[in-house]
């Protein structure tokens, strides 16, 4: 077997590390969802639980978003394949929709409330 040299250890370090720090971002949510739509260096947030439609102005053109019961979704983008339309609407904190063209990225964050019964438990999971 072989002996560990100090790049191994370095790159075993920074691996657990890197680790660490992505299970932390995306399961330390709290608060309401929020919509947080990126557009370039500007970011805008809104509600989930507020419907709302907004257009952002991309590079290529107009990306429209709609907020719904909850949901949001693309409603249309100036984009040529229309991807980030038909991915459809998300509902829930960690759930994402990129229009890459349009340069527009929707997240939703926040920490979603569950419904009496509708937990996960131990044979579900």
């Amino acid at each position: 077997m072989k002996k560990l040299t100090p790049v191994d250890i370095f790159i075993l370090i920074l691996f657990i590390t890197i680790c660490i720090m992505s299970f932390n971002l995306y399961t330390n949510v709290s608060g309401k969802p929020e919509v947080h739509i990126t557009v370039g260096e500007k970011e805008w947030v809104y509600d989930l639980s507020n419907d709302a439609t907004a257009t952002f102005e991309g590079p290529i053109g107009e990306t429209t978003v709609e907020i719904v019961d909850n949901k949001v979704h693309v409603h249309s983008s100036d984009c040529k394949n229309q991807i980030c339309v038909s991915t459809g609407w998300i509902d829930s904190p960690g759930e994402w929709i990129s229009c890459l063209p349009n340069d527009v990225f929707i997240l939703i964050k926040g920490q979603q409330d569950v419904a009496q019964g509708e937990e996960t438990d131990d044979i579900s999971f």
